[in-house]
């Protein structure tokens, strides 16, 4: 095993050690049965509810521990619970708790979050200690809802950037096991700006958007087993991010992802793994890299994006969003079986293989990266109907409608890959002689005419090892 691998393995194994230690010492515990006396009865569509957050939030400032019965019912919850340090939820198999109804905010979020949109966020006074075990988590809706319409931090949307079930950030020390979620209308679980994080066991059931969105300045994580239907990323990995998406901007370091499986149902098959620079409101700028990244045993993704992408713009009237590819070294991909049947995204460019835009790729990378690992791939490509896929792609994209007059991708940017170490890879059930011809960078020269759409993708140097090391 690579040292830099054994390194985060060997790194994480301590953290989620420390983080059971500290949630196994925690002491007041009590039933959330015995706040029953705070629930309040509701009508909703000629059904009575019950709506549990004051019992809820009630029993999370009294106690250390709480633990969340099974019961027939769902506990309903109507605005979002604050989990203040040193607190473990422990929900019942069978416990439902359930967002109500045309509630816009989030479920629960810990007491001292920060939005770091503008400014870094300070590191000093942060939460600490938070953990949830078991349960069903769900809100009352079956479809995607959008931005500002669900998972706001609160009724004035103070955070624009918070868009989640559950929002954790400014916090040392978060761990979330054996959860369910159920019809998340925005991401399940939104997270940044934190450090040993332990996310174990997690199903997505008719979840709409991301899954995990874990954002930037994020240290020590790991995320194992993982599984069921999203409407986009089952785990993102967006150090940098767009606004309407994020409220914690920065590096990512000592991250391993493992064990993730996206169900065949799922209308969206990729993983975003999103490095870039961003630009705070004093026009200081913080590379949001990405450092000591494993992403091991994954199916069900078509694509993972490696690339800085800007909102859409309109090419002769606007100015893409500030901001610029980001870094990453010694990134691991492994054990990755990757069906790419078709272009993630259906633009013309792919499903008509443009010579210049259309070549698409398992792994696209729009980013400055050192060290990159593709170990034990196994790929399937349909080259008689898309001749221009791969396994690895480097540069920049382009695809654009309305006549041209809309730009989805940035083909300004311009990146580097030092260096590629690739072993044990299969295409089609075949070991490679060579892997040159499974391997592509892209070069555009002002192909929008309008003189900033001239970028080159480069890849130093190609390692190849057919057997796996």
């Amino acid at each position: 095993m690579h040292e830099n691998k054994a390194r985060i393995y060997d790194t994480l194994a301590e953290m989620m050690k420390a983080n059971l230690r500290k949630r196994d010492a925690l002491g007041k515990s009590a039933s959330l049965e015995a706040y029953r006396g705070l629930v309040r009865e509701e009508q909703q569509n000629g059904d009575s509810i019950l709506i549990w957050t004051r019992a809820l939030q009630t029993a999370l400032s009294e106690n250390e521990v709480v633990l969340i019965p099974g019961s027939g019912e769902p506990y309903y919850i109507d605005s979002p619970v604050v989990i203040p340090s040193n607190r473990h939820i422990i929900a019942a198999e069978n416990a439902v708790i359930r967002l109500k109804a045309g509630v816009k905010t989030l479920m629960f979020r810990n007491e001292h979050t920060k939005d770091g949109t503008h400014a870094p966020i300070p590191d000093h006074a942060r939460d600490d200690n938070i953990s949830i075990s078991g349960g069903i988590w769900e809100e009352s809706i079956d479809h995607r809802a959008g931005y500002g319409k669900s998972g706001m931090i609160d009724e004035q949307r103070s955070f624009f950037g918070v868009s989640t079930a559950m929002f954790f950030n400014n916090l040392n020390g978060l761990t979330l096991m054996n959860m369910t979620f159920r019809h998340t209308a925005g991401f399940a679980v939104q997270t940044g700006d934190i450090s040993n994080v332990v996310i174990h066991n997690i199903t997505f059931e008719e979840c709409y958007a991301d899954g995990l969105h874990l954002n930037g300045n994020m240290k020590n994580a790991w995320i194992k087993d993982v599984r069921g239907q999203c409407g986009d990323d089952l785990v993102a990995l967006n150090a940098y991010d767009w606004k309407n998406s994020s409220v914690d901007f920065g590096p990512m370091e000592c991250v391993l992802c493992e064990d993730l499986v996206l169900s065949e149902s799922s209308p969206y098959k990729a993983m975003r793994i999103q490095p870039g620079i961003y630009y705070y409101a004093d026009f200081s700028a913080v590379d949001c890299a990405l450092n000591g990244v494993i992403v091991k045993n994954v199916r069900g993704i078509r694509t993972f994006k490696m690339y800085y992408q800007t909102p859409a713009y309109r090419v002769f009237e606007e100015e893409p969003e500030k901001g610029a590819p980001g870094s990453g070294d010694w990134i691991f991909f492994e054990d990755i079986a990757v069906d790419l049947a078709a272009p993630l995204d259906l633009f013309r460019e792919y499903t008509q293989s443009d010579p210049v835009r259309g070549a698409f790729a398992a792994f696209e990378i729009g980013a400055n990266i050192g060290h990159l690992f593709l170990e034990n791939i196994d790929l399937k490509l349909y080259r008689d109907k898309y001749p221009l896929s791969y396994l690895l792609c480097a540069g920049p994209k382009s695809c654009v409608y309305d006549s041209g007059r809309v730009e989805v991708f940035d083909p300004y940017v311009s990146c580097k890959v030092d260096s590629v170490c690739l072993s044990g890879i299969r295409v089609n059930g075949q070991t490679p002689e060579a892997i040159e011809p499974f391997i592509r960078t892209t070069e555009f020269n002002d192909i929008n005419h309008d003189n900033r759409s001239t970028g080159r993708g480069t890849i130093e140097n190609i390692a190849y090892e057919p057997r796996q090391i």
